[in-house]
């Protein structure tokens, strides 16, 4: 039986990775910082042990893997909301870079032989031009925000490990993914909360959106977290991969998708707030490499990730 470590193991594609490689037979443990919610967790718990470690905190994730004895690392604990990058630049920082470091250190220390999957970001690549689409790993990075910056740090903290240490690292680039649980700062958990809300009579029959006409990367956390497991199976140390569906979507075609999924009549209603000063007009990656390395590929159709995520604020509203 494989033992995990997952970091960030309450968060909204930890949780899900946490209930995968539980179903797989894994051992799964995991790290959680004081006060997190653990509700995400509720299918599981009795299942895994969660222990309480903040990741900026370099003698508690040391204790924490000295524990633990994992034979691989999931590190996914990250600050991931861009706006909130921005906002809070030291703390990002700290998280996503210092928190890598510790991740890093503490397995060079107390788990040498742990298969280290390190959780990257498409936001390393920045704003590509369209005749460059889809991405693929040979890009040069160019991060457009701050929180693409501490993605790309933290990858380089991760090779730097690699190359010095021989830790066994594995860098993945996810694209976008949704699914039931997400945050609704995320535009398809947003969308179908505020659906949900309209339909319980919490609030007018005004649905609020940003940019409508982006096309983005969109795959469902479930086979996004499959694709975690496989690289820890599969994947060479010191190999960077994108994680995505190949192809984009129009966010436009997702909201009115979900529209569909509906019996109540709503206006939708753009909000400048909601708008991003870096937005592109569109984004998808190429996951040739990372399919032929772990005969991995997107299985869930679109539509049912969409009801599931409805179905899902439809339970909690």
């Amino acid at each position: 039986m494989e033992r995990a470590f997952i970091t960030g193991i309450a968060g909204f594609a930890g949780s899900h990775l946490a209930e995968h490689l539980r179903d797989k037979g894994w051992e799964v443990l995991g790290a959680e910082k004081s006060g997190v919610s653990l509700a995400h967790l509720e299918k599981v718990m009795g299942f895994i042990r969660v222990e309480e470690c903040d990741i900026h905190r370099s003698e508690q994730v040391a204790a924490a893997l000295a524990n633990a004895k994992p034979d691989v690392v999931f590190h996914l604990a990250a600050v991931t909301f861009v706006p909130s990058a921005e906002n809070a630049s030291q703390k990002t920082l700290e998280v996503n870079v210092s928190g890598t470091l510790n991740v890093l250190e503490g397995c060079r220390g107390h788990a040498p032989a742990a298969q280290v999957i390190l959780i990257s970001s498409s936001e390393v690549y920045g704003k590509a031009p369209q005749e460059e689409m889809p991405l693929r790993e040979d890009r040069v990075p160019a991060p457009a925000n701050f929180y693409a910056l501490t993605k790309l740090c933290a990858e380089e903290l991760g090779r730097f490990y690699q190359r010095s240490h021989s830790l066994p690292v594995v860098i993945l680039r996810p694209f976008n993914h949704i699914g039931p649980g997400q945050s609704p700062n995320f535009v398809t958990s947003s969308f179908a909360r505020q659906i949900a809300e309209i339909e319980a009579g919490k609030r007018e029959p005004v649905l609020s959106v940003g940019n409508l006409d982006a096309a983005r990367d969109f795959t469902d956390v479930r086979d996004i977290v499959r694709a975690y497991s496989l690289a820890a199976e599969r994947c060479r140390a010191g190999e960077t991969y994108n994680v995505c569906s190949g192809r984009p979507h129009l966010v436009k075609e997702l909201l009115d998708k979900l529209l569909d999924l509906t019996t109540a009549r709503i206006e939708v209603r753009q909000d400048p707030h909601r708008l991003r000063k870096s937005d592109v007009p569109l984004f998808y990656g190429d996951y040739s490499k990372f399919r032929h390395a772990a005969d991995w590929a997107p299985e869930r159709e679109i539509t049912s990730t969409l009801k599931d995520i409805l179905d899902y604020w439809r339970g909690r509203v």
